[in-house]
């Protein structure tokens, strides 16, 4: 996509902060460069964790974390000290509010409920490493939606969502762990509250072996406090905003998409350096008869 200075600052940046806060509009392109960035990591041997929560999972309590717990290793379910797995998914404790964040625990149906969620977690090992370390062809687990287990994998339904945090220290202490928060603007609260506790410097000790990149969306009057500082702290030499293409960018992108490279100037300036708008302007316009395009 012509934005090597972009993943050369991301991977600076993950590897001087152990964090990095990608921002951008809708059809920016911020999912595409996280998915360069997890490819790097995987390509090296680190166990990607993806989430990517939906819209209507911001008001469901719990629903990101429960489904971040159906994508972690069944190995790294083993009984941890003080802990037990005995509750039902979903289980979340009692939490209170954050001073300084406007994080408080809200009301709602917990994810296994017919009401719940659209997350999406994944586990991708570089190298196809398994949870024991040995390695295996390709190894990858996909978890089921607002389901709060992944499929054909019984303990985790005996797992609690507020485990959470213990069993990412616990993975991170095995060998080193991307986690990987794509829209983190639907984030629930109360998955944000449990994973604070691990991600968050004022919290404790963040794992070292942890990293954690994030994209958020970014919008002119959203009234919420951008949720990758309540989330880990983030401070602006964290946040990277997605530059928009530049023509050259932009013609890359047509071809890719079997779209006609000479529209690139036209498409550029109608789209500002917007992936999305530019895929949109440009099949508009291969739609649109020659004569229209030439009265226009």
């Amino acid at each position: 996509m012509g934005r090597s200075e972009l993943l050369d600052r991301l991977h600076q940046t993950l590897r001087s902060h152990g964090r990095a806060v990608l921002t951008g509009a809708p059809g920016a392109g911020r999912s595409e460069v996280l998915d360069v960035v997890a490819a790097t990591a995987e390509s090296r041997g680190e166990t990607v964790l993806r989430l990517t929560p939906a819209e209507r999972d911001r008001t469901v309590p719990g629903a990101a974390a429960t489904e971040l717990l159906a994508a972690i290793p069944t190995a790294a379910l083993a009984p941890l000290p003080g802990m037990s797995f005995r509750a039902g998914p979903g289980s979340l404790p009692a939490l209170g509010a954050v001073p300084g964040t406007g994080l408080r625990p809200g009301s709602g149906t917990h994810p296994g409920a017919a009401a719940a969620g659209t997350a999406r977690a994944t586990l991708r090992t570089g190298g196809g490493r398994s949870a024991r370390g040995t390695r295996t062809a390709g190894a990858r687990r996909t978890a089921g939606a607002g389901t709060g287990r992944a499929r054909g994998s019984g303990p985790l339904g005996a797992a609690p969502a507020a485990s959470v945090p213990a069993l990412l220290r616990r993975l991170a202490g095995e060998w080193p762990v991307l986690l990987v928060i794509d829209d983190a603007q639907w984030l629930d609260e109360e998955s944000v509250l449990l994973l604070r506790s691990v991600l968050h410097p004022g919290a404790g000790t963040v794992p070292a072996e942890l990293r954690l990149l994030i994209a958020e969306r970014t919008a002119p009057g959203d009234p919420r406090e951008p949720v990758a500082h309540a989330l880990c702290g983030a401070t602006p030499r964290d946040t990277i905003p997605v530059p928009p293409l530049d023509p050259a960018s932009t013609a890359e992108l047509l071809a890719r998409h079997r779209l006609p490279r000479r529209l690139t100037d036209v498409v550029h300036r109608a789209s500002g350096g917007n992936p999305a708008r530019a895929l949109a302007v440009a099949r508009s316009l291969t739609a649109t008869p020659p004569a229209e395009l030439a009265a226009g």
